[in-house]
Parts: C-alpha cells; sequence; structure tokens
C-alpha cells in the first residue's frame, strides 16, 4: 500500500489556484453548491431566476471558471457525474459535527467546483444500505465510515456489492479489512505534535483522556503521543473507556459530560497528578473543560490540556482558547475528490493508497507551564470522589 505525505495546502485543481470558490458564490446567492454549479453551466433543471441571480453574484465576487492555457474553458472529468457522499455505520447527529461535517463540505465544494452531482447518503445500519445507494448508478463513491466497532462484518452483502462496484476514496479513516484509497490526517504526527508540544512547556507527567478507546483513528494519536514522550522520558497515564462490544450502530457522539467526567476525575486522583492532558479530539476535550470547571479547575492554569480536529464551531467558545491541532479537514475532503478524479479518468489505477495530510499546531491559553505546586494532592473535592475509567 502506497502512502503519500506532506501534500502542500492549499491545493491546485487543474492546474489554477481557485480563490473564489462556488460554495462562496452558492452562500453569497443563498442556494447550494450543486445548484451554484449548476446555475452557473445554465443547467436546464435551472430555473432563468436563479440562473441569473447566481451569475450576478459570481461576476460581483469577481469569479472565474477554470480555463486551459489557450484560455478556454477546460472540459472537467467529473463534470455532470454522480457522485456518492456516504456515511456509514455513524448516527445523524455525528455526521453533522464539525470534525466530520467540515471533510464533508471540503468534498462538496470540490465537487460542485469540478461540475459533479454530489449525493449525501446516510447510511445508519450497514446492513441495509437505503434503496437510494443500490439502486441508483453513481460515478464513484466518496465515504466516512465507522471507526468504532467491526463495521465489516456488519457490512450486508448490497453495500459490499455498491462499495466493489465503484471508484472508492474513504476519508478519515479506511475500516480494515476493506478496498479503497483513503485520505487521513497524519494521525502519527498529531500525537506527537502534542506530546512535543506539552514537553516543551515543561510537562513530564502527561496523560491521555478519551472515552472511546476502540477508536481506531484516535488510537493512532495515542500511539504517536506515546513514542513521542517516551523518547523525552515523559510519563503517561491514560483514563479511558470502551464502548459496548455488544452495541451495534449507529455510532454514537460524545455528547455530555457524564462520558468524560468519571475520567477526569480518575485523573485528579492519580499521585502525582498528570499536569497535562491530551485529548484525541476538540469534542472530548470540550467536555473535558466542563468536567474540570465541575471540580473548580481551570484549563492552562491549573492543568494544561491540548486537542486536535481544530474543529472551531466547538471550540469557539471555550475558554481559556483551546490549544489545538489543526487537521485541516477541508483539504481532507478536496483531496479525496482530487484522487477519486484520478480513480475515474484512469489517471490512476495501481494498488490503494493512503493520501495523510499534514497537521499544524495551533497554540492557546490552555496550554502553559505547571505550576510549582502540582506535586501537591489534588484537589479535596476530587480526593473524595471515588476513581473510575483508570487504564
Amino acid at each position: 500500500m502506497e502512502s503519500r505525505k506532506g501534500e502542500v495546502f492549499p491545493w491546485r485543481f487543474g492546474g489554477v489556484l481557485v480563490s473564489v470558490t462556488v460554495r462562496d458564490i452558492a452562500a453569497a446567492a443563498g442556494v447550494s453548491p450543486g445548484t451554484a454549479s449548476r446555475a452557473l453551466r445554465g443547467h436546464p433543471q435551472i430555473s432563468e431566476i436563479c440562473i441569473a441571480r447566481v451569475r450576478q453574484v459570481a461576476e460581483s465576487l469577481g469569479y472565474r471558471p477554470l480555463r486551459d492555457r489557450s484560455g478556454r474553458r477546460r472540459s472537467e472529468p467529473l463534470a455532470g457525474k454522480r457522485i456518492a457522499i456516504a456515511m456509514l455505520g455513524i448516527d445523524r447527529t455525528l455526521a453533522s459535527y464539525p470534525a466530520v461535517g467540515e471533510a464533508i463540505h471540503g468534498a462538496e465544494e470540490a465537487l460542485a467546483e469540478a461540475g459533479a452531482h454530489p449525493v449525501l447518503v446516510n447510511v445508519p445500519d450497514p446492513a441495509e444500505p437505503p434503496r437510494s445507494l443500490r439502486r441508483t448508478r453513481f460515478d464513484g463513491i466518496i465515504a466516512k465510515a465507522a471507526l468504532q466497532g467491526d463495521i465489516v462484518a456488519a457490512l450486508g452483502s448490497k453495500l459490499r456489492g455498491v462499495l466493489q462496484s465503484n471508484a472508492l476514496v474513504w476519508i478519515l479513516g479506511r475500516p480494515a479489512g476493506v478496498e479503497g484509497d483513503v485520505v487521513n490526517p497524519d494521525n502519527l504526527i498529531v500525537g506527537r505534535i502534542a506530546a512535543d508540544a506539552l514537553i516543551a512547556a515543561g510537562h513530564t507527567r502527561l496523560a491521555i483522556v478519551n472515552p472511546k478507546a476502540d477508536h481506531a483513528m484516535f488510537a493512532l494519536r495515542e500511539r504517536g503521543f506515546r513514542e513521542a514522550a517516551a523518547e523525552r522520558s515523559a510519563s503517561v497515564a491514560s483514563f479511558t473507556a470502551r464502548r459496548d462490544a455488544n452495541e451495534g450502530f449507529p455510532i454514537q457522539p460524545i455528547m455530555d459530560v457524564t462520558q468524560v467526567q468519571p475520567l477526569v476525575d480518575a485523573l485528579l486522583l492519580e499521585q502525582p497528578r498528570p499536569t497535562a492532558i491530551f485529548c484525541p479530539a476538540d469534542s472530548i476535550a470540550a467536555m473535558t473543560y466542563r468536567a474540570l470547571a465541575s471540580r473548580g479547575l481551570q484549563p492552562g492554569t491549573d492543568i494544561s490540556v491540548v486537542s486536535c480536529n481544530n474543529e472551531r464551531s466547538l471550540v469557539a467558545g471555550l475558554w481559556p482558547a483551546l490549544t489545538t491541532i489543526d487537521v485541516h479537514l477541508q483539504h481532507v475532503g478536496q483531496l479525496a475528490v482530487r484522487q477519486l478524479t484520478r480513480r475515474i479518468t484512469g489517471e490512476f489505477d495501481g494498488s490503494a493508497v493512503t493520501i495523510e495530510v499534514k497537521p499544524t499546531l495551533l497554540p492557546g491559553a490552555s496550554l502553559a507551564p505547571p505550576r510549582p505546586d502540582h506535586d501537591g494532592p489534588a484537589k479535596p473535592g476530587a480526593r473524595r470522589r471515588r476513581a473510575a475509567g483508570r487504564t
């Protein structure tokens, strides 16, 4: 399996760096990216009023369609093609979380820019795909699957057939045992960046808070974190929880502080207490903030917190500002469309590849040097609470 690292961000599509995108036009015109794309091309199913409005907005924004060196408009290989964006085995609420939603939006934007027709298909139960996926002929599929549980075993023959008969690119993780290319953040590097940042600030007693210990991508991030910590002689304690093995699909998101509070309480009872926490996703960090606040502790002052994904709508309201690692989620979706184009056109017909996007640290006030008194006992309120979740 081939691995490609270090893709440049932002990327060029068709050799031209796009400044004003179809998504920008769609937002300004109050329509979907797909409608904006079809309106710009004068699609017969779009009303003349809508076409005129979208084209007026495009002109006002200075939009220019992709053109070749002769100045003629390029013929897009995805133009008119129907591409499924399929979410397999995950709850609709999880699909709307920024970590997934931003990658999906990146794919939608790139597909609309290329003149394709994206079709969003939700498959909460992998054993029973909806008719829209089974009966509609697609030219390619971009898929996001649950990374907890054995989704391969849960795949029904109908869904397997659909996946095997189409050009296929996974985003944010490829389930073990299935074919297809995948575009990921470099998750090992994500973990290493987090550990390096904490250790550079003076922390040597580190902790991981993860209520999804069986999540494949989170496991890679933890592995990178532990490797970097070991190289610098820092200790790492894990406070984790696992999903019930008998729990089926769809996978539910972390939405309640009670899913994280026992792990934080166990951490606070640890002696000597860790001075810094790594969370493998911003959604977990947001709950960790609440769990710490309920025990009278403040990130960045009493204990440092570093997370990842840069899920802006989740972290915007956190105080102090969260130190997170940007995994360039929209870029992941854009690169997936780029690789799918290669597959559909036959430009790339080799074995499955893994394309990894380099992450970037975004410092915030939640990361600070450890307090001198951190060798002391945990807060009395936390000490009285019973430990839970220590692994």
